[in-house]
């Protein structure tokens, strides 16, 4: 029975990168979206009966305190009630599935997060498939969501390469489907995590010291005379140029052509939703508001989005006092993390590889769901029984 309810939660957590809708009192809904309001009345319920534990609250602290602020800046801002709730709900049906998963002390089992990981690499081992059947695609993100999956598989199948059978054999399918897929910012936050978990959470001694010393050196002093290398060469506007951030391919770009560039929409999302932020910087626009307020910016009524980064979108609609709260939260339950390394380096590796994505991915639940999974995770290495180091049959 207990093994039948891992594979129910594992199959429900890879429903959240299933771009999949059902229509329900008149609303669309994510299968995600479905399973975290469930999660939310189970867990109202657990609450109620006194059940619920500490250290499900204490994961959940800096979230709740979100949370809070999204009503209080609603209010503010004279929101419409139905956004504000919208809002709340989402996240707080997202922490709920996780406080669930914690409750039932699954996220502080081997087993689970490696079966976990199977179900995330049979995702991405799929889509690929689909992607690959179509014939004429140039990438792997014509899906939605499910893009997701290829940074997240290669993530867990690392962290969990010592209880998955044949695990070396997986992370290098993973990887090839990472790369044939072009998300870069995937790419980007897994190669953080291999640097964070080499430098950061290996056994303390003089050698390994000097090799952190060493690399952090090497890779500032690198930095430094990259960048005035550039500056001496070129000035500001040639750089700008160089990558077509100018004022005139924004000025004068045709918006209706934009419709079909995705680098140029994605430019004009980042610039004028910046603008947007610099008239409202300390409490946003509120929750679900910044279509509304970014639309005056585009003769295109077709271009008005989401800025396509997680934290510009937070400090528009939150301004800086929110993005104060949700991302100085992470922050701060990441320094937590940090100490606990040597114990507990999954969490931490896991929130290195999502904070190095936070800056270059759209806000949506995969994303909120990845977001707070770190401070969920409870894994501690030197609590191993011999049913965690057995390992999961592939």
């Amino acid at each position: 029975m207990k093994r039948s309810l891992e594979h129910i939660a594992a199959f429900s957590f890879l429903l959240f990168f299933i771009p999949v809708r059902v229509h329900f009192s008149g609303i669309q809904w994510h299968l995600g979206d479905l399973i975290g309001l469930m999660s939310l009345a189970f867990l109202l319920l657990l609450l109620a009966r006194g059940r619920l534990c500490q250290s499900t609250l204490k994961a959940s602290g800096f979230i709740l305190v979100f949370i809070a602020y999204i009503a209080l800046s609603g209010a503010i801002n004279d929101a419409p009630i139905k956004k504000i709730f919208t809002e709340m709900v989402q996240w707080l049906s997202i922490a709920s599935f996780l406080s669930l998963l914690h409750q039932a002390r699954y996220l502080a089992s081997f087993r689970f997060l490696s079966l976990l990981a199977q179900y995330i690499f049979a995702g991405a081992l799929y889509t690929a498939t689909w992607h690959l059947l179509q014939g004429d695609l140039p990438d792997f993100k014509q899906l939605e969501n499910t893009k997701y999956l290829f940074g997240f598989s290669c993530v867990l199948l690392f962290l969990m390469r010592k209880h998955i059978r044949f695990s070396r054999l997986f992370l290098c399918v993973a990887l090839v489907m990472l790369f044939m897929s072009e998300e870069r910012k995937a790419l980007f936050g897994f190669i953080m995590m291999l640097i964070a978990h080499y430098l950061l959470c290996q056994p303390k001694n003089p050698y390994n010291e000097i090799k952190i010393n060493l690399f952090f050196s090497l890779l500032f002093s690198g930095l430094f005379v990259f960048l005035f290398s550039a500056l001496y060469w070129f000035d500001v506007p040639s750089l700008l140029e160089s990558v077509q951030i100018s004022p005139f391919d924004l000025v004068f770009a045709d918006q209706y052509q934009t419709r079909w560039n995705s680098d140029l929409w994605r430019k004009l999302l980042i610039v004028n939703g910046f603008n947007l932020f610099l008239e409202h910087p300390f409490l946003g626009v509120g929750p679900k508001m910044l279509p509304q307020f970014i639309a005056p910016y585009f003769l295109n009524p077709e271009l008005v989005n989401y800025t396509h980064n997680f934290i510009l979108d937070i400090a528009i609609e939150y301004g800086l006092f929110g993005v104060s709260i949700l991302l100085g939260g992470f922050l701060l339950s990441t320094k937590t993390l940090y100490k606990e390394r040597t114990h507990n380096p999954v969490s931490f590796l896991m929130a290195v590889y999502i904070l190095s994505m936070v800056f270059f991915v759209a806000i949506n639940s995969t994303i909120m769901l990845l977001f707070l999974m770190p401070f969920f995770i409870d894994i501690k290495i030197q609590e191993h029984t011999g049913e965690e180091h057995a390992q999961v049959s592939s």
